[in-house]
């Protein structure tokens, strides 16, 4: 029943009291590992407390739930400082220009809205965009944040800057929730040849239809890994908060059988626990089928070559023998 009724407020939303309360309690991320530095959050020896944090930082990060100008002053933060970082943070560079987009409009509507030519109708636009805008920072670029910070590319202190909590920094009165044992089928269809379309189950045995059954409780991630067919080497690998979706795959993947595989993470540093990996292979162009079948045709001459001049040699042998 708690985990039916942590799940119902996770799907409302992020506009009331109670899903701020909800949200400063979540302890989903909790104990994430710096990639090649070692570094754990103390899970083992406390929770993280409020008091790590300068008080400043931490009444930017309750902004979000905050007046217009609060929650429009850490929207602004985040697009100026992930502009600014681009480079070494690389970002979804949609994301980021959906972002800047929508900053910009918000700012000419907080403005106007506070004009003499305000109307009704742009103080209801107003308010749909900054929901909009504030729900894209907690959910994706949240969970963006949280997968760069996984691997080494954010410090703790640019996760505060941007304006979330880490996990684990919610006052210490809550457990950490064991990982998941419900195992994730994926389902993969082609879009073009470059993109697929995953959409991420439970494994249920025999279920081939494109359906979801949601999330498994207290789960707030997957895990999405694609090797190529000698399950050597990885191709791909990411946290997602989504049931669907569209992955470009790497260049030179055309022609090619691949793996694929997911597992439900409760925090991300949860032992992937992948459920059935089944394979798929990505077409070909018939630009790429002409010029597999002209390499196909110059391996074919040169192999000519090769046979006529030894055969020219065996007949020179012959004939230095008989003289």
């Amino acid at each position: 029943m708690e985990n039916l009724f942590q799940f119902l407020i996770w799907m409302a939303g992020i506009v009331s009291d109670l899903v701020t309360l909800f949200f400063a309690t979540l302890t989903d991320l909790e104990n994430l590992l710096f990639v090649g530095g070692g570094l754990t959050l103390a899970m083992a020896t406390g929770v993280v407390t409020y008091g790590n944090i300068p008080d400043g930082v931490l009444a930017n990060i309750r902004r979000w739930h905050g007046t217009i100008d609060g929650q429009f002053d850490n929207i602004d933060n985040l697009v100026n400082l992930i502009l600014a970082n681009q480079a070494k943070w690389d970002p979804p560079s949609t994301l980021l220009q959906q972002l800047s987009d929508n900053r910009d409009e918000l700012a000419k509507l907080i403005a106007r809205c506070r004009s003499n030519f305000g109307s009704s109708a742009d103080r209801t636009v107003r308010n749909s965009l900054l929901k909009t805008t504030v729900g894209l920072c907690l959910t994706q670029v949240k969970a963006w944040v949280y997968t760069q910070y996984y691997a080494g590319v954010m410090t703790i202190d640019d996760v505060h800057l941007l304006g979330f909590f880490l996990p684990g920094e919610t006052g210490g009165y809550r457990a950490r929730q064991e990982s998941t044992d419900v195992l994730a089928e994926v389902k993969v269809s082609i879009v073009n040849m470059d993109f697929i379309r995953v959409v991420i189950d439970q494994a249920t045995g025999e279920n081939a239809a494109l359906v979801v059954h949601g999330w498994p409780p207290g789960v707030r991630q997957a895990l999405i890994v694609i090797l190529t067919a000698d399950g050597k080497t990885e191709v791909y690998r990411q946290l997602t908060t989504r049931l669907h979706n569209n992955i470009q795959m790497p260049e030179g993947s055309r022609g090619k059988l691949f793996i694929i595989k997911a597992a439900f993470l409760k925090h991300v540093d949860d032992k992937p626990k992948f459920g059935p990996e089944p394979t798929f292979s990505m077409p070909l162009t018939t630009e790429d089928l002409a010029a597999v079948i002209d390499r196909q045709h110059h391996e074919d001459f040169e192999a000519q070559l090769r046979e006529v001049e030894r055969h020219r040699q065996e007949v020179e042998q012959l004939q230095a023998a008989k003289n």
